[in-house]
């Protein structure tokens, strides 16, 4: 998610204090600063805020700060004693740098988050806390199993996500009645079940010019979330899920070579790409956060309102039926359970071991990740799943949760289920590396001519060359 951009309706982005870019995912476009908040100079904690005490804070996403904000104006006790200074560095590689260089120094943050693409490797970082020594106090049964395997390092649990994000395949369900036949969510899972029978459903959509999806990448995390094997052994051994991948390249290319993706020479988050959420691409694979901030505000033809750099984008009034593809939208599983990012909260060593900070930083993650009031209040509000079961079980069926850009589909009863199937242990701190790898296969075997033995062949020397110790 490191090319991650969401566009946000101005409503909700109002009502969350913050637009949320990037909430689960990093934008390599944005330079650092520190809304709401000043970086720390060095000097001396105590004094550095008159007397509060400074609690830094690192993210990657402007979410943070308001939900700081929110934190401090429900709790007042808390805003009389600590000075939370926010830093923003939305670039993924600036941002990983920035944490992983201060937790080895003498100015380490108290409190900082991460998302899906670098929050295993933040686990495993010298100067992280775990939750224990933090004394954040939670119930590991509560919480979808993978949100918190995803983080945790030699059985310690490091982190905690307030989110979960199930994946989907979001389908257009006029598509799916005009030229299928289909009227249910249920009737289309059993349609693409699998991907034999997703290749045949491409094939029968393009006698009627319509894309099965936009882009060669598509199906990438889909694959990716369900290998046998992680990449890299406990010894530092690079191992592959060579079927799986051979399986991920081999329908890609299929659907390449028989002109059912729409946009073959892009990627997603390229500007054609979103073109498709308009009309003539029958699905795309998403997840929780993708269904708020970025299908949703891209499907509609007219947009009423403008970005910071005056390009159109919509508003809360542009999203209605009628406009663009709104409203002709169904989600299933489709052929695999996957899952697609998170935010984590962590603390560092530094905070661990002064009692102030502590409870400070304690306070923050389980106001956001343990309290039930919190997390219902925030998924009301934004209508983000969060990882908390008991929470998603009190309030899946809520008449709110049934949205129109689905047609009334519950989305929270479908990533209920969703979350429930998804696994993530294979899943590694080098992930990122080999989604790149990846990445640069699928463009040398599909678009390229590669053969396949070169593009598996590449996938370990890329690795081999960015991984230091890999053998």
């Amino acid at each position: 998610m490191n090319t991650l951009k969401r566009v946000l309706t101005g409503t909700l982005a109002l009502a969350m204090s913050a637009s949320m870019l990037a909430a689960c995912g990093g934008d390599d476009s944005s330079a650092s600063s520190t809304p709401g908040g000043n970086n720390s100079t060095g000097t001396n904690d105590s004094t550095a805020s008159g007397d509060k005490t400074v609690i830094k804070v690192y993210t990657f996403t402007d979410e943070t700060q308001g939900m700081i904000n929110d934190y401090l104006a429900a709790n007042p006790d808390v805003a009389a004693k600590y000075d939370f200074q926010v830093t923003l560095e939305a670039k993924a590689a600036d941002y990983i740098q920035k944490v992983s260089a201060a937790l080895a120094g003498d100015d380490a943050p108290d409190l900082f988050v991460a998302d899906a693409d670098y929050a295993q490797l933040f686990a495993g970082l010298e100067g992280t806390a775990t939750l224990a020594e933090l004394g954040v106090d939670f119930d590991e049964n509560d919480y979808y199993a993978y949100m918190l395997d995803f983080t945790t390092v030699d059985g310690n649990r490091m982190a905690i996500s307030h989110q979960a994000a199930p994946g989907a395949v979001l389908y257009r369900t006029d598509y799916a009645e005009q030229y299928l036949g289909v009227k249910t969510p249920e009737e289309m899972q059993e349609k693409l079940s699998d991907w034999d029978k997703f290749k045949a459903v491409a094939d029968e959509l393009k006698k009627n010019d319509i894309a099965m999806v936009s882009g060669i990448d598509e199906l990438k995390r889909c694959f990716m979330a369900n290998r046998n094997t992680a990449w890299v052994d406990a010894d530092m051994n690079y191992q592959i899920d060579e079927a799986l991948i051979k399986q991920y390249l081999e329908v890609t290319k299929y659907l390449a070579d028989n002109d059912e993706v729409a946009y073959a020479q892009n990627t997603q988050w390229n500007p054609e790409w979103y073109e498709g959420m308009k009309e003539k691409v029958f699905c795309y694979f998403g997840c929780t956060w993708y269904l708020h901030y970025t299908i949703k505000p891209n499907c509609v033809v007219n947009m009423s309102g403008k970005d910071a750099d005056g390009n159109k984008v919509a508003t809360d009034a542009d999203l209605v039926e009628g406009n663009g593809s709104f409203g002709k939208w169904g989600m299933i599983q489709g052929p695999m359970p996957y899952f697609w990012g998170g935010t984590w909260w962590y603390g560092s060593d530094k905070a661990a071991a002064d009692p102030a900070k502590k409870e400070a930083v304690a306070g923050v993650i389980e106001y956001y990740t343990c309290n039930a009031e919190t997390m219902t209040a925030y998924a009301k509000k934004s209508g983000d799943f969060v990882s908390k079961k008991s929470v998603v079980d009190a309030i899946k069926s809520d008449e709110a949760f049934k949205n129109p850009f689905l047609g009334g589909q519950n989305h929270y009863e479908f990533f209920a289920q969703a979350a429930a199937n998804v696994n993530a242990k294979t899943m590694s701190k080098y992930d990122d590396t080999f989604n790149t790898a990846v990445n640069d296969a699928t463009t040398k075997y599909v678009l390229e001519g590669a053969s396949m033995d070169d593009a598996i062949a590449y996938i370990k020397e890329y690795a081999m060359s960015n991984i230091e110790g890999l053998k």
